[in-house]
């Protein structure tokens, strides 16, 4: 749902996952908490939809906060990842609405001249998998996913910002990171060529400081 005109909240937490598939829902469930910790701060919203039809809920909003289950080859279930959309890869080659990334839909939505949000900041829960069916969480999952909620509303709408823990490259290398495709249906796969590091842990974090 858009931000109705001359509304004093413009940031949005957007959960992305399904309930349904174990693991895929930790975004909706981390979601859930982090708009019980925030209040008023910003609107919360969920959804399982991806890639083109993301353009809908989170245009007109300044600032989106995006949580969802990553899946990736490198990084142990339970372990934080945060990102931005100049992190993310492009894709290459043929491209349809049905298979556009994250990256290309952000720019479609810029390129179509809608109001799209300026701070776009994701995160993400590594998961080793998101294809089984089930309403618990697999034990790594479970054991990270409420601390990582508190974290992420912790340090993007409190008084610490969260810092980006990614590594800075330079242009070649940024581009080399770029040539695969990077899906958003359901949960995110992390390349292993994109470079992300995973974030701090959320149990310590909440002891350091500024």
């Amino acid at each position: 749902m858009n931000p109705p005109n001359g509304s004093a909240s413009r940031s949005l937490v957007l959960g992305l996952g399904n309930d349904i598939l174990s693991d895929d829902g930790v975004g909706l469930q981390a979601a859930r908490r982090v708009g019980e910790l925030i209040g008023n701060a910003a609107e919360v919203t969920e959804a399982s939809i991806a890639t083109i039809d993301l353009l809908a809920v989170i245009s007109g909003y300044d600032r989106v906060v995006i949580i969802d289950a990553f899946l990736s080859p490198d990084l142990p279930p339970g372990t934080p990842v945060r990102a931005t959309p100049d992190d993310l890869p492009r894709g290459f080659g043929y491209r349809s609405f049905h298979t556009l990334t994250f990256r290309e839909v952000l720019d479609m939505g810029t390129w179509l001249g809608l109001p799209m949000p300026e701070t776009i900041v994701i995160h993400g829960l590594a998961v080793e998998e998101t294809t089984t069916f089930g309403e618990e969480f697999s034990p790594p999952v479970a054991e990270a996913w409420e601390s990582w909620a508190e974290h992420i509303a912790q340090h993007e709408f409190g008084l610490e910002r969260a810092r980006t823990l990614l590594p800075q490259t330079d242009q070649s290398e940024a581009a080399a990171s770029r040539h695969r495709p990077l899906p958003m249906s359901g949960s995110a796969r992390l390349p292993e060529e994109a470079g992300l590091l995973p974030g701090p842990d959320p149990a310590s974090a909440a002891t350091d400081g500024p």
